[in-house]
């Protein structure tokens, strides 16, 4: 094509499109006729179109603004444990439905038995290995947070998070000050009823009263175990408590502990009543229907519902002179190996997260025939179950100071001076608390 020519054809063309510029430009000028509106197009900005404020400058967008999609997990952890039997089918379906939510984690799990699981692991991790996570009882919470071979969560979990847990059960993985698990499942003593000697609906609601109708007749009887575990709901009932928060035992200053050994010793002298350490004795006498009530724990379930059936109910302690009966819950956890980097600490706080949740829960509840530590969980129709989580509502942690190594020996004592001799429950109870203070170095 001819290079003179195209140029013409442009300049013919541009001078064009000046003419109608400069004819609309005009038009714009002219005020509009009153009846036809004006129309606000700040008010109503096209869709897509970026609007501006008066001086100029772009104006805040009006669309809503996409949420950045979470970068899914991706890695290995491992997890070592000794839930066997139910409690181990509870875990692999907890497994199965953690890799439906994370399916880019892979949880590799090493069962040891239970006996040699803290010592394993503790030395595992002093020696640079080990796993991210561990399964634990509270009871070793201690000596694994004074050897250092388990992470402190506070910075790591939400305050808000915690609120989904029993507060008691929570309480049994603080150690000094420091909060170093999630619960899974915890445990407590509650009341069995033999639904063919009483009527759960008449169980007096204080200790005066259960005592009162426990003397109308053996059968009405109450089996107490007598060591510190399973009687300790006791002391808050009369308002005492074993420790204060420096871990000084404090039994003899406060509140009527004097009075609850009193209570003790009257029932252990009721005939068809038991305060007793022979737990075997105690468990044998309730299957065999000699007395209607057994204080003890989610353990015996299995045994005590498949002598009794739907006659066995589990209800609440009675209240005390100071208020309601607190039993100690103790429970089970999990902890994170303290040398993890950050990445693999978020996939390894992901599924301990994930472990405790309600829904976890159900499962630990219905395979495992564990009471959850997530206070949401649905329980079913397990009444035996729900009878204990009830109780929970009224209980404390078990304590969890250095000064129990003590505690567990001269309380125990303390019960069964108080019961089956002839010692002043009050001299019994200052006894106690200078043996463990002079033992503790308090």
């Amino acid at each position: 094509m001819n290079h003179m020519f195209t140029f013409a054809v442009r300049r013919v063309l541009l001078a064009g499109l000046i003419i109608v510029v400069l004819a609309l430009l005009a038009a714009c000028e002219d005020t509009p006729p009153a009846s036809e509106p004006v129309v606000d197009t700040a008010a109503t900005p096209a869709a897509g179109a970026a609007t501006t404020t008066t001086g100029g400058a772009p104006a805040p967008s009006i669309l809503p603004t996409a949420t950045p999609t979470p970068t899914p997990l991706a890695g290995r952890i491992v997890l070592w444990h000794s839930w066997a039997e139910g409690d181990a089918d509870a875990l692999a379906a907890i497994l199965a439905a953690y890799q439906q939510a994370e399916p880019g984690v892979t949880v590799d799990t090493l069962f040891v038995a239970y006996p040699d699981l803290a010592q394993a692991y503790a030395d595992a991790v002093a020696g640079g290995s080990g796993p991210d996570l561990v399964l634990a009882p509270n009871w070793w919470l201690g000596d694994l947070a004074t050897a250092g071979v388990i992470q402190p969560l506070d910075d790591l979990v939400p305050a808000a998070d915690l609120d989904s847990y029993w507060p008691a059960a929570l309480g049994n993985f603080v150690w000094q000050g420091r909060l170093y698990g999630l619960p899974t499942n915890y445990e407590l003593v509650s009341v069995f009823v033999n639904r063919s000697l009483a009527d759960p609906a008449t169980l007096p609601p204080t200790l005066d009263g259960w005592l009162a109708q426990a003397q109308q007749a053996p059968t009405l009887g109450i089996g107490l175990y007598n060591n510190l575990y399973h009687l300790a709901w006791g002391l808050s009932a009369y308002g005492a408590r074993l420790f204060d928060d420096n871990g000084v035992a404090v039994i003899d200053q406060g509140g009527d502990a004097a009075g609850y050994l009193a209570w003790l010793r009257t029932l252990s002298e009721t005939p068809g009543s038991y305060v007793d350490p022979d737990y075997g004795m105690l468990l044998d006498r309730f299957k065999k229907g000699e007395f209607a009530y057994f204080v003890d724990g989610p353990w015996a379930i299995d045994e005590l519902r498949g002598v009794f059936g739907d006659a066995l109910v589990v209800t609440p302690l009675p209240a005390g002179p100071a208020g309601p009966a607190q039993p100690w819950l103790s429970a089970d956890g999990v902890l994170m190996n303290p040398a993890l980097a950050p990445a693999q600490q978020q996939i390894a706080l992901s599924f301990a997260r994930f472990l405790t949740t309600a829904e976890s829960g159900a499962l630990i509840a219905g395979l495992g025939k564990r009471l959850p530590a997530a206070r949401n969980t649905a329980l079913g129709d397990d009444a035996l179950l729900t009878g204990f989580a009830q109780q929970a509502i009224n209980a404390q942690p078990m304590p969890a100071l250095p000064e129990m190594a003590q505690a567990w020996g001269y309380g125990g004592d303390m019960f069964v001076k108080a019961v089956d001799g002839a010692a002043d429950p009050a001299a019994t109870v200052r006894e106690t608390a200078a043996l463990i203070n002079d033992a503790t170095g308090k």
